[in-house]
């Protein structure tokens, strides 16, 4: 089994995760700006046009469950990396990494109640109480493991798609699209009404809650276990890494066309093309792992953005938090008037600002405070009596 220092996969794990973190909110802010079909239907609003398609078509083959898929590798490859550190030290990791989980299950919930219905903490905290019985498998188990759950996944998912294709009904319960103006008006005035929008978190993370078992706990972690057996091999810290992005890329890019190909062949608007977010879902893994593979070799480097973003990734759960936060606030009452209004590369370059202002401000908090703020608040929860 090949080794690695621990700073030498911190260093490569930082740049990834920093990646990772911007490339989410890609996807995420549509669901925050808009009603919920704007993330996966390019004209549901009046006066959408072909710009539009060619952004949701890049999203869908470049970013939609892409940087997902790394951030679930990534979250498995943490798992490990901690587990060791403790084990290297004498300190027995299962408490105190339970410990760390349940205050993550803890904050993911309250995040996903009163902030935005998309949290995934919860998801991850759930899926890693399951994760750490495991890394002490070979990378063998892991990987084959790993396949087991996504497939598993996949029959979960791939229920829906099929239902909806046999039987013809709105199983999905897509809208009559696109939204008349009154009836994004009607959505604007519940979005901005702060009792309204927590009874909505409330109810659809209960909902995920009760469906979680069937169908993300599975994809995400296969794709930890996974994570877990490509650190145990070396690959974060293996300067030759680069050689397997270009294959990867292909498989996960080839996957992805003939996926939209269905989508648009189907009708975008309707619940069979919806459905396929599970067919896309598997064009994740290999994309992710290729985007990871580019990374590695540079994570090392001496240059300014590499730092910057490695930076980034140091603070990628307050980041998390403060993008849902922050956009959701903007949107539902500083700028109520705006939710709605945005079309698809609108809502880009709002990406893109607010992607400049994280990596600024990460690199400078990180450089001149030290550890992110809700990085410190989580230590102290999970580890404070361990560090008395």
């Amino acid at each position: 089994m090949h080794t690695t220092s621990t700073q030498d996969r911190i260093d490569s794990l930082d740049l990834i995760r920093g990646v990772a973190i911007l490339g989410i909110y890609i996807m995420n802010i549509y669901s925050m700006t808009a009603p919920d079909i704007a993330y996966s239907v390019p004209r549901w609003q009046e006066g959408s046009g072909i710009v539009d398609d060619w952004v949701y078509a890049f999203q869908s083959l470049f970013v939609e469950s892409r940087f997902m898929s790394l951030f679930s590798l990534l979250f498995g490859v943490g798992l490990a990396v901690q587990w060791d550190r403790m084990a290297q030290r004498g300190t027995e990791p299962k408490h105190w990494i339970k410990r760390r989980l349940g205050w993550l299950l803890v904050i993911g919930l309250l995040h996903g109640f009163f902030i935005w219905f998309g949290d995934v903490l919860a998801l991850y905290a759930l899926c890693g109480f399951f994760v750490i019985r495991h890394l002490g498998d070979s990378v063998r188990r892991l990987v084959t493991t790993g396949i087991m759950f996504l497939v598993i996944g996949q029959l979960f998912l791939g229920y829906t798609l099929f239902g909806a294709l046999i039987t013809g009904e709105n199983i999905m319960q897509v809208p009559d699209l696109p939204f008349s103006q009154e009836a994004l008006a009607e959505l604007r005035n519940a979005n901005s009404d702060l009792g309204v929008r927590t009874v909505r978190n409330l109810t659809e993370n209960a909902f995920m809650l009760m469906v979680m078992p069937f169908i993300t706990f599975w994809f995400s972690t296969g794709l930890m276990l996974i994570g877990v057996a490509l650190y145990r091999v070396g690959f974060f810290n293996n300067p030759h890494a680069w050689r397997w992005a270009l294959p990867l890329w292909a498989l996960g890019f080839s996957w992805g066309a003939i996926v939209l190909g269905f989508r648009y062949a189907w009708g975008l608007e309707t619940s069979a093309a919806q459905a396929t977010i599970s067919l896309m879902m598997i064009a994740g893994p290999p994309m992710a792992i290729g985007y990871a593979s580019l990374l590695v070799p540079i994570a090392r480097s001496g240059s300014r953005l590499v730092t910057m973003l490695r930076n980034t990734g140091k603070m990628a759960f307050t980041l998390y938090i403060s993008q849902s936060t922050l956009t959701v606030l903007f949107f539902s009452q500083i700028a109520p008037g705006l939710w709605g209004t945005l079309n698809r590369l609108e809502t880009l370059f709002i990406v893109a600002g607010f992607t400049l202002i994280q990596v600024i401000v990460a690199h400078l908090w990180i450089t001149r405070i030290g550890q992110g703020p809700l990085e410190r608040l989580w230590r102290w929860l999970a580890f404070r009596k361990l560090e008395r």
